[in-house]
């Protein structure tokens, strides 16, 4: 600052960053040559000096006057005034349509001298309360005609009116920028709050009940999806399964079918074994010893002891059936005649040394029995004895004849023949036929008896005819 010889009638101690309300910081009375002695204030503030006709002269930085200048036009005061820009926000309130109700307003502007000389001339202390003064007029009408709950449109015409009357703070010889907002007073917004909580929860319930059907629909479609790949599953499973236990089925039926037909085949195994040893069974003993030597030859010793006591146990029987016979005085001679001959006969065969059940000529009968072909060991039998076949032997016509069936003689069963090859399984024997009555004194169907074989018999000879029954 200069060097003044008088103090100043105002100043301000303010700096670059302090919040001003009056731009003009110092206020000086000028003697003549007072200016010249040194320079009176910092290069950023402007000096408006004040001359004796009542006129102000602005310097704005960096200009100042000059010696002669000052000196000429004689000034007598020298204002210093702060150029910078000042911001300021201040709230206010503003009537609405109801008393009972005002409308807060915000106001927040900033605010620079530019026309220092009209400043000073207009003599203002206080720019904020002039701008604030300025905008109030304007915007009191305005907020009049709204209600306190439109508080959003008394705003937008708030700024329309302002700006339509001008800036603020020309006249002033100041540049302003500013802004307002309006709002509703602290009850109607805590109201208003109440009333959006409200909403809000109302809102949220809404869309809680909402999402949460979608949530219910879309759980339930994916039940149903759920639901429908398990009935496929199971559908599938089903049909493994049932396949599974047709292939079952049909494995057991398989080995049913193989069973059976094994059984069958046993059957048959069994049939043909029972063919087997019925046949050598009821050929008598040579048979039946020469099966078992075939099957077991070590037994052959016993095989032999074993055939000569049948052997004398047969001879024995038969040496007393003949004795009986010989000296039997019950029967009448032609009723006796047969049966010595058939006597007679056994004694020349024991005589003659013979085995029991060898044919004549010495060939021993065969020990397989034959085919089903009408060989069988039945056929043979009935035919030698003239019974089970249905045919009665051609010697009953004539008494006395001996009937011939194959054998030779009456009740010699037919020699055994060997089954022929490729003439099909062995039939069973039929069963014995009971013995049939004698014809003209003889026995047709006399048999050995069972397990001795054929009785032993000589080679056919010429019989004599019996002699005709007496009348008497």
């Amino acid at each position: 600052m200069a060097d003044f010889r008088r103090p100043p009638e105002w100043e301000q101690s303010a700096d670059r960053h302090t919040e001003l309300t009056d731009p003009v910081l110092t206020v000086r009375q000028l003697s003549r040559f007072e200016f010249a002695r040194r320079p009176l204030t910092r290069i950023d503030h402007a000096l408006v000096f004040a001359t004796v006709k009542g006129t102000y002269d602005a310097y704005l930085p960096p200009l100042r006057p000059s010696r002669a200048e000052a000196a000429a036009k004689r000034y007598s005061a020298v204002y210093e005034v702060d150029m910078g820009v000042h911001p300021f926000r201040t709230e206010i309130s503003l009537p609405s349509d109801n008393d009972a109700f005002e409308f807060g307003v915000i106001a927040e502007l900033s605010w620079q001298v530019v026309d220092p000389a009209r400043f000073v001339a207009g003599g203002h202390r206080d720019v904020p309360r002039l701008l604030m003064s300025e905008l109030e007029q304007a915007a009191r009408p305005v907020a009049r005609r709204y209600a306190i709950s439109r508080s959003a449109a008394a705003e937008e015409e708030l700024l329309q009116a302002v700006a339509a009357q001008g800036a603020l703070g020309s006249t002033a010889g100041l540049k302003v920028s500013w802004t307002v907002r309006l709002r509703r007073d602290r009850e109607n917004i805590d109201h208003q709050l109440r009333l959006q909580a409200i909403d809000h929860a109302a809102a949220e319930q809404i869309h809680t009940a909402r999402r949460g059907m979608e949530y219910d629909v879309e759980l339930d479609r994916r039940s149903r999806a759920q639901d429908v790949l398990q009935l496929g599953r199971a559908m599938e499973y089903g049909r493994q399964q049932q396949e599974l236990e047709l292939r079952q089925q049909q494995w057991q039926h398989e080995q049913a079918m193989l069973e059976s037909r094994r059984q069958v085949e046993l059957q048959q195994i069994e049939a043909e074994k029972i063919d087997f040893y019925q046949y050598h069974l009821q050929q008598g003993g040579v048979h039946q010893w020469a099966l078992h030597l075939a099957q077991h030859p070590e037994d052959s010793a016993l095989v032999m002891n074993s055939m000569r006591e049948d052997q004398l146990r047969l001879i024995q029987a038969q040496m007393d059936l003949v004795g009986q016979l010989l000296g039997g005085e019950g029967a009448e001679n032609y009723e006796l005649e047969g049966p010595k001959q058939l006597a007679l006969r056994a004694v020349s065969d024991i005589l003659n040394q013979r085995l029991p059940g060898v044919s004549p000529g010495g060939a021993p009968p065969p020990l397989l029995p034959p085919r089903a072909t009408g060989h069988g060991p039945g056929a043979g039998a009935d035919a030698g004895s003239g019974s089970g076949s249905g045919s009665e032997p051609e010697s009953e016509s004539e008494p006395g004849s001996e009937p011939d069936s194959g054998t030779g003689r009456t009740g010699e069963p037919q020699e055994a023949r060997p089954p022929e090859p490729g003439t099909g399984p062995a039939v069973p024997p039929p069963p014995p036929q009971p013995p049939r009555p004698p014809v003209n004194g003889t026995f047709a169907g006399w048999q050995p008896p069972p397990g001795y074989g054929s009785a032993p018999v000589d080679p056919p000879q010429p019989r004599e005819t019996a002699p005709a029954p007496d009348a008497s």
